[in-house]
């Protein structure tokens, strides 16, 4: 469990692994064309094979974001914007468990600059989106504001994941994040 005061919670393979977001504050609405809140339903990134509906994650009563109850399955942050709207939308992702070994987000890290994403939400739209960078923080220096910004000028997207496996420890020593800017819509 996480240390008293600490956002992180004991990040195991089969554990959680996300940080404590922090408040949420209200986006710039002076940006460039976004798109209306719409809850995300699935989430595709043919160049590592996922394809995966997204339910809604909130917070562990430690205040730690929730992680998607199957490891094969990934989970939208639901305290973050949705795909689309202003500020930086969080999905969530195991990267392996004991039940299936690899897990949705095993090939997160092999994602590159340019490739492409793409969310679908329940008014039946796309918001499709490019890899600015992927990169890894370790625990003690996690970027939190950076992750869960809600003022970003554009439309952002985070897929998260652990990262560093440990094997003395049996625990991950860190996260491995994906930055992702809206560069499309359709539908």
């Amino acid at each position: 469990m996480a240390r008293a005061g600490s956002p992180w919670a004991v990040v195991a393979r089969h554990t959680r692994c996300g940080p404590q977001p922090p408040g949420k504050p209200a986006p710039d609405s002076s940006a460039g064309h976004v798109l209306p809140a719409s809850v995300p339903v699935s989430l595709d990134i043919p160049a590592i094979g996922v394809h995966t509906t997204l339910p809604a994650l909130g917070r562990n009563t430690d205040g730690t974001v929730q992680v998607p109850w199957k490891p094969l399955q990934a989970g939208w942050y639901k305290n973050s914007p949705t795909p689309g709207q202003l500020g930086a939308s969080v999905i969530l992702g195991h990267v392996d468990s004991k039940e299936t070994g690899p897990a949705v987000f095993y090939r997160l890290g092999a994602l590159t600059a340019g490739t492409r994403i793409s969310v679908t939400r329940t008014d039946g739209t796309t918001a499709a989106f490019t890899i600015d960078s992927v990169r890894a923080f370790p625990k003690e220096n996690f970027p939190t504001l950076d992750i869960y910004s809600t003022t970003a000028d554009r439309p952002q997207l985070r897929l998260i994941t652990c990262g560093n496996w440990d094997p003395r420890t049996r625990t991950y020593l860190g996260n491995i994040v994906a930055f992702a800017t809206l560069t499309d819509t359709s539908g």
